[in-house]
């Protein structure tokens, strides 16, 4: 920066310090003395925001350096404040001493922590049940959308299917007692009346049926 404002000044005035532009002849120059006079105002303006520029950009380095060397000191600091800070300075013996101890810790608490999550999962461990089928039941020809329990103290389910038809069930014998085939669409649902022998079926042909679900006991359908 110094050595470029030498040469601008070097460039611009005489050994005398005039500008070298004012020292022209008028011979040589055509300017009028008006413009001339001009011209060394506004380089005059040009020459001292230069000067306050360089004198901006010393400032602004200064802070930098001061700002880098607190910088330095600060991260030496907290480097050896760390407790994982090793002194490479010291002999290495203690350095290998600090080292083993630290990993050593490391590894027990490690271990430490693996029992008790070990022991933590198995209290949560849920216990053991063994299911098997009990009874089947098997009459209809597509897939079964629904199945529904029938009022209390009737051993009966009832299903819906895809194959157009509802059918009611007895439990205990696992056998087809009743079969409704008045839809002309997949049946989706089916529901029993709480305390009456009568079903409500809701098919895909866009129609919902109540009809009477009393059943023969005595002959169950197969």
């Amino acid at each position: 920066m110094k050595s470029s404002k030498r040469r601008l000044q070097a460039l611009t005035e005489s050994s005398d310090g005039m500008p070298n532009y004012l020292k022209m002849e008028d011979s040589e120059s055509s300017i009028p003395p008006v413009f001339r006079s001009r011209l060394h105002e506004l380089f005059s303006q040009i020459e001292k925001e230069f000067d306050l520029l360089y004198t901006e950009n010393l400032n602004l380095q200064e802070k930098i350096d001061i700002l880098s060397e607190k910088l330095e000191r600060e991260s030496y600091i907290g480097d050896r404040q760390n407790p994982d800070y090793v002194d490479f300075d010291a002999s290495g013996k203690n350095s290998k001493v600090k080292l083993t101890q630290s990993n050593s810790q490391k590894v027990k608490a490690s271990h430490k922590l693996r029992v008790q999550t070990s022991k933590i999962v198995s209290s949560f461990k849920a216990p053991t049940y063994n299911c098997q089928l009990v009874r089947e039941f098997t009459a209809h020809k597509d897939g079964i959308w629904d199945v529904s329990s029938a009022r209390p103290g009737q051993a009966l389910i009832g299903t819906a299917s895809a194959d157009h038809t509802a059918s009611v069930w007895s439990v205990e014998w696992g056998k087809c007692l009743l079969q409704y085939t008045g839809h002309t669409g997949s049946v989706n649902s089916i529901r029993f009346h709480p305390s009456r022998d009568i079903a409500l079926t809701s098919s895909g042909d866009t129609t919902a049926h109540i009809w009477q679900a009393a059943v023969n006991w005595d002959l169950p359908v197969s």
